[in-house]
């Protein structure tokens, strides 16, 4: 064995250490493509390597006779053939099939080795007793077939461009006629070429289409040896092209000899990776049958069960007491009845379809398992429903997330006590995943019960934070006090922390993280932000009314909040003035949101304040009537602070701007054009309120002037005539009756009783009344008393 090499060992290993150094030893490097390789098959001691070292003159171990039949050749050996001179000829030695050392359960190798031969080799060599031809298994048959079948799918061979040479050698022929063995052998293969399962493109290819077949007879080596030889040389000279039946094949495409050992190693692993030729030896493939059998009888035996069929049907509408136990103990006997029918195959088999058996049955108890656990689930989330509401009701002082928190601890322990009854030994079935959907599906309920609790004390309160905030809102925009926006800001702050205050205390209990309690704080924020926005939005809307209302109240009333009876002494024109400056101011104050450190001197007071003032000087000019000396001191004042303004905000024109300088349009209340408008519109109405204030003064200046008739001097004149004389005569009368007169004709004066009692009899005694005590305080008797004589020299 010193001029052969191993290239694949006993356990499959590919020595691609010492096919390298074969190559490079036995100079087959230098055959670049003209080299051949001849490889033999065949069963296990039927003379493979004595026939291969008698035709090429190798030195292939052979079998010794004395010691026994034994396994010779293990793994594929390879070697150069001495004899053959004229191309490089590498001879390939295969283990025998069929031998008893692998055994019938490893059959893997020798259809391995026998594939890798018909890729490799272009000549192969198939070694066949004649006495076997004819037979199934003793002439290699299926091994054959599984060959050609795992070559086409492997290597897909191009049909028709490199056929391999099939030669079957016979060995030790008989009587029968070479042709009638051909003949025979040619009709098995040809037959058996059509039953293999071809890839469909192979579909209605012909065995020649990929290999040459050939055929030779070889007689008996022992029986009769000198002609053995003699043939064997004859075969030899069949491996030259010189020779008669030469079967030297040139091919075009033939790699060069330095690819030898890479493709070879490969082939080989494409080969050992192929799953086709792992097939089982016959007793596992019946037990692969059988217990397969066994097993489909098992599991159909099961489903038909009358006492699983209740169990299953029942699942799905009640819980089942002890249904883990009774489906479990269903699972045993079926386990039993298939162990009972199955034990006598092979173990291995037997342990896998029984794997197969308690996997199948295991999924189709799942089905009833996982119903059971859905309805323990529906029942414990009804349990935790109830739970929870009569401790919100019982408990209140335990607090909403505490109650949460005791209700699912208590339902998910009810699970768990459950599931002990429902969980099937044997089973690798658990409840975690039902476990952990009860929880969400517990989390998700508190959760919802958590927001509209939450949801219920925020509409609470913001109905209360509405409230608060519109009162002192409303009442801010009515009377329009110097700090506006200061009160208005302030007033939404202490609405806004009370109803935070009071929202805390309504969600006492219920546990918020920073995010939730910032959320609410946010919210409430929003709607009293809303809230203010849309009382501002609707004093704006109605500004000409408001401005209206601040006109009256200062123009109509007085200082005390008496309606103004318009005498003679009233300057219509300094009052209408101021009140117009103060409705100004009102329309100034809506027409931008303003923030909290507000102090009124902004462009769009001032611009609005500068548009009015220019109105009110034209308007006073026509109607104003001469003011006394106070009232031309707040005219002044005024028209001082219309000039300031005009001067500091000299490059902002009202009269043509479309939107206020450097103001957000959502902060934008009454815009440029609509305060024009509105100003328009206010001073068109307050025109019409002075006008008729001055026709009503007018009137009373008028009916002061009117004289008694004269028949009522007359009478008094002849009734009056004796006291007449008497006061006239006496001169403490006189002084009496002159200071009686002053002081009547004061109070006359100050109570304005002409003026009362144009409003009607009633009404005027009921002002008069109400006016009295006032004016008396205000005359004082003792003072007319001192200043009488004062009074009367005056008259005198």
């Amino acid at each position: 064995m010193a001029d052969c090499c191993q290239v694949i060992d006993g356990e499959g290993m590919f020595q691609e250490h010492q096919l390298t150094r074969f190559v490079q030893d036995k100079g087959v490097l230098n055959a670049r493509t003209n080299y051949q390789v001849v490889a033999i098959m065949g069963p296990q001691s039927s003379g493979k390597s004595t026939l291969m070292n008698h035709v090429f003159g190798t030195s292939f171990t052979e079998m010794d006779a004395m010691v026994g039949r034994q396994q010779t050749t293990k793994g594929v050996w390879l070697a150069k053939s001495p004899k053959v001179a004229e191309h490089c000829t590498l001879v390939m030695d295969l283990e025998g099939s069929d031998g008893r050392e692998r055994g019938e359960d490893d059959t893997n190798f020798e259809r391995q080795s026998a594939l890798f031969a018909l890729a490799v080799s272009d000549v192969l060599l198939i070694n066949v007793w004649c006495h076997d031809i004819g037979r199934e298994q003793g002439s290699g048959k299926p091994l054959m077939k599984t060959i050609f079948q795992v070559n086409l799918k492997l290597f897909a061979p191009e049909p028709n461009r490199r056929r391999t040479v099939l030669l079957f050698v016979i060995r030790d022929k008989s009587k029968t006629p070479l042709d009638k063995l051909v003949e025979v052998l040619s009709d098995d293969i040809y037959k058996m070429w059509d039953t293999i399962s071809k890839p469909p493109q192979y579909v209605d290819s012909k065995i020649d289409d990929f290999f040459e077949v050939q055929y030779t007879a070889l007689p008996h080596y022992e029986d009769k040896y000198e002609d053995f030889v003699a043939d064997t040389v004859v075969l030899r000279r069949r491996f030259t092209t010189e020779g008669e039946a030469s079967l030297v094949r040139v091919a075009p495409d033939k790699l060069p000899a330095d690819s030898l050992v890479l493709s070879t190693q490969n082939i080989w692993g494409i080969i050992k990776s192929q799953k086709d030729l792992n097939l089982p030896a016959h007793k596992v493939m019946v037990a692969n049958i059988r217990c397969s059998e066994i097993k489909q009888d098992q599991l159909r035996s099961f489903t038909s069960d009358q006492a699983w069929q209740a169990l299953a049907q029942a699942s799905n509408s009640q819980l089942i007491r002890d249904f883990g136990t009774r489906v479990a103990a269903l699972l045993r006997s079926c386990s039993k009845g298939y162990e009972m029918e199955a034990m006598y195959f092979d173990a291995n088999v037997r342990i896998e379809h029984h794997a197969e058996l308690h996997t199948k049955l295991v999924a189709l108890v799942s089905g009833p398992f996982n119903a059971q656990l859905s309805l323990l689930a529906k029942q414990q989330l009804a349990a935790f429903d109830k739970d929870f509401k009569l401790t919100l009701i019982e408990q209140p002082s335990l607090g909403f997330s505490a109650a949460a928190e005791q209700a699912a601890g208590l339902a998910l322990g009810g699970f768990d006590l459950g599931v002990q009854e429902l969980l099937i030994p044997g089973t690798d079935l658990t409840a975690d995943e039902a476990r952990s959907q009860l929880s969400a599906l517990v989390a998700q309920h508190i959760e919802k019960a958590k927001q509209a609790r939450i949801g219920e004390a925020v509409q609470a309160t913001e109905v209360t934070l509405n409230k608060l905030i519109a009162v002192p809102v409303v009442e801010l925009l009515a009377t329009f006090p110097h700090n506006l926006w200061q009160q208005l800001h302030a007033a939404r702050k202490q609405a806004l922390s009370s109803c935070l205050s009071s929202l805390t205390e309504s969600l006492t209990g219920v546990r918020l993280d920073e995010k939730e309690q910032a959320r609410l704080v946010a919210q409430l924020s929003t709607a009293a932000d809303k809230r203010l926005a849309d009382l501002l939005q609707e004093a704006a809307l109605t500004r000409v009314s408001k401005m209206r209302d601040v006109f009256n109240h200062h123009f109509n009333l007085d200082e005390s909040g008496t309606p103004r009876t318009w005498r003679p002494k009233d300057n219509i024109g300094v009052l209408a003035k101021q009140a117009r400056h103060k409705a100004a101011r009102v329309l100034a104050l809506l027409a931008i949101v303003r923030p909290e450190d507000y102090a009124g001197d902004d462009a769009v007071q001032a611009a609005i304040m500068a548009m009015a003032g220019k109105d009110i000087e034209e308007a006073s000019g026509n109607s104003s009537s001469r003011p006394d000396g106070s009232q031309q001191e707040v005219i002044n004042s005024s028209n001082t602070s219309t000039g300031d303004s005009r001067s500091s905000h000299a490059g902002f024109e009202l009269a043509t701007a479309t939107q206020w300088p450097g103001v957000p349009t959502k902060d934008v209340l009454i815009a440029p054009h609509e305060a024009r408008l509105a100003w328009r519109e206010f001073m068109s109405a307050s025109a019409l309120s002075v006008q008729q204030a001055q026709v009503l003064q007018q009137a009373n200046l008028m009916a002061g002037k009117r004289s008694a008739p004269l028949w009522a001097l007359g009478a008094i004149l002849f009734l009056g005539w004796n006291e007449f004389m008497v006061v006239l005569w006496n001169p403490l009368y006189l002084l009496l009756g002159a200071v009686l007169f002053f002081f009547g004709w004061q109070m006359y004066s100050e109570l304005d009783v002409d003026a009362e009692l144009q409003r009607g009899p009633v009404m005027g005694l009921v002002n008069i009344y109400n006016k009295l005590g006032g004016v008396l305080r205000t005359v004082g008797l003792c003072r007319w008393l001192l200043l009488a004589p004062l009074y009367f020299l005056e008259c005198c």
